[in-house]
């Protein structure tokens, strides 16, 4: 038997109404940072940028991530690439748990 555990995402961070919240899971300093995120539905990430590539990972639920002004769907199990320097944004249609990349170490 493994002494690694397996965590239960979702189960792991729980939501708070109408917030998101959020967990390091790895925290490389200058490199990749990857991170839990439950996002209550009806709540949003508001616009920003950031200067190296990052991506999220839909686990549970529906979002839709802004890129510069178009909406794009993402449903569970699809990865949405974000590219350095672009404006983004994310929002919740309903409860939605995912992780969040950043590859901080591959700047624009």
């Amino acid at each position: 038997m493994s002494s690694f555990p397996i965590v239960d995402l979702p189960a792991f961070l729980p939501f708070e109404a109408g917030k998101r919240t959020t967990q390091a899971l790895v925290d490389l300093p200058g490199a990749t940072k990857l991170v839990l995120a439950a996002l209550d539905g009806g709540a949003e990430v508001a616009p920003h940028a950031v200067p190296y590539p990052a991506g999220v990972l839909l686990l549970s639920g529906t979002l839709e991530v802004q890129l510069d002004t178009a909406w794009h769907p993402v449903v569970p199990g699809q990865f949405f690439p974000i590219p350095a320097g672009i404006r983004h944004a994310v929002r919740a249609q309903e409860p939605s748990h995912f992780l969040v990349l950043h590859a901080r170490g591959l700047t624009a």
